[in-house]
């Protein structure tokens, strides 16, 4: 059968491997997709012989096990590894049975994410009326986490790197975003931190005297360093309490979260979603924050393609960072972009190149200072069917000099996954003024 295998440091490819063998009590489950955890990118870097990456699986048995869901179920499984694969064995204490309403995909989504969210709040104890701050909230545990918190009455502050990292936060119950743990107006109850290094110490300083900080990660893998004596001022008698969500049963806790969806009071949140065949390539994207929630890739079928509204955003998130790859990725090869005015930009830009090289490229390489960034903020994202509007600001130095600051909206169209036409509109007198004080630029 095949399998994900590592390759070499932080990457992996498709390999036949030996097929799978159940042990005694156990199940085999034809996989239709799994999901990738940002903890598997680190262990990838340092892979163990014979070790196999994959905890996150959606499938249908078959071959049963003696006290398992018959042969034909529908199931989503934790693993400890290996899951990343055509098939895989399992003990009934590790399966949660799914209902037809919900699809391979999500169900994929569900286990270490969903399960490290549900203990959290376990751990927790009641949080009605309490207030919370979440480091590192854009993945998909801070996701689930934060539905699940703001449903039992906790007020949620959500701390993530851009507005477009936590727009889907608000909608799911955070009462507040900030874009630096430094920002967020304390003091909280509790305080879950994920990021480690210098944030845990400012999360730590937010904190009732007394509160709980529960430290669940070390996302940014760097070591944290505490004073003894910062702890005599806001969070005096803070206790800090190390989270491990291995602890409680599996096949009862998936019960729930599987309960939980199909009841509409949880929501998968999937960022990506394409064929495995394309592992390698979401892993660099999961590295590098390029995916919101949870990264799903599917098996012996074409992919979902993305949604309209994640389209755009990965999109505009790719232009923030210079990523150039992801943004030729987003566009049909035939590609309309209709930039207003009478400038000298202004026009349709029709194919996928022309509007790469010369639109784009022109911007950035004929209208802005050498050398200098220009810098995206996504601010809205509303989507309806196929036509997304999309609002971001720019803010640059223009080589005559000149500030560009300025206000852009956008009407996309996506279909099939990709972009097929863009109508740009923006600030044109603005543009005019600092960007062509001589028109003889171009």
């Amino acid at each position: 059968m095949r399998a994900v295998v590592a390759v070499d440091s932080g990457t992996v490819g498709l390999a036949e491997v030996d097929e799978v063998r159940p042990g005694a009590g156990e199940m085999v489950i034809e996989v239709a997709a799994f999901s990738i955890n940002r903890g598997e990118t680190f262990q990838l870097e340092r892979p163990r012989d014979g070790w196999r990456p994959g905890k996150d699986i959606a499938g249908r048995v078959i071959e049963a096990a003696p006290d398992g869901p018959p042969a034909g179920s529908r199931v989503v499984a934790h693993l400890p590894h290996s899951g990343w694969a055509e098939r895989v064995t399992v003990p009934p204490t590790q399966v949660a049975v799914l209902p037809d309403s919900i699809s391979f995909e999500q169900a994929a989504a569900l286990p270490l994410a969903g399960l490290t969210a549900l203990r959290l709040l376990r751990t927790a104890g009641s949080v009605i009326g309490r207030r919370i701050l979440l480091t590192g909230a854009s993945g998909g545990v801070g996701h689930y986490f934060t539905e699940l918190a703001a449903n039992a009455g906790a007020a949620v502050t959500a701390v993530v790197s851009s507005p477009a990292r936590g727009a889907r936060l608000l909608e799911l119950g955070a009462e507040n975003l900030v874009y630096d743990v430094a920002d967020a107006l304390g003091p909280f109850d509790l305080v879950f931190e994920s990021v480690g290094g210098e944030s845990l110490p400012i999360a730590l300083s937010k904190l009732v005297p007394g509160g709980d900080l529960i430290w669940f990660g070390e996302a940014s893998r760097q070591p944290v360093t505490l004073d003894f004596f910062d702890f005599f001022t806001a969070p005096e008698a803070a206790r800090i309490r190390h989270f491990h969500y291995v602890h409680g049963r599996d096949d009862e806790d998936l019960a729930t979260l599987v309960r939980l969806v199909a009841s509409g009071r949880l929501h998968p949140e999937l960022g990506r979603v394409e064929d495995w065949s394309r592992t390698d390539a979401v892993l660099d994207d999961l590295r590098n924050r390029r995916v919101r929630g949870n990264a799903v890739l599917t098996l012996h079928k074409e992919a979902t393609p993305m949604d309209p509204k994640t389209v755009v955003t990965r999109y505009v998130e790719a232009v923030a960072a210079g990523d150039r790859a992801t943004m030729y990725a987003s566009f049909a090869p035939d590609v309309v972009w209709t930039y207003p005015g009478d400038l000298p930009l202004s026009g349709d830009w029709k194919g996928r190149d022309l509007v790469m090289d010369e639109f784009l490229g022109a911007v950035a390489g004929k209208l802005f200072a050498p050398d200098t960034p220009v810098a995206i903020a996504l601010t809205n994202v509303i989507a309806d069917g196929e036509q997304v509007f999309a609002e971001w600001t720019a803010q640059a130095t223009a080589r005559a000099g000149g500030a560009y600051a300025n206000k852009c909206g956008a009407v996309f169209t996506v279909r099939d996954g990709v972009i097929v036409a863009v109508r740009e509109y923006t600030d044109t007198d603005h543009a005019r003024r600092v960007l062509f004080p001589d028109e003889s630029m171009l």
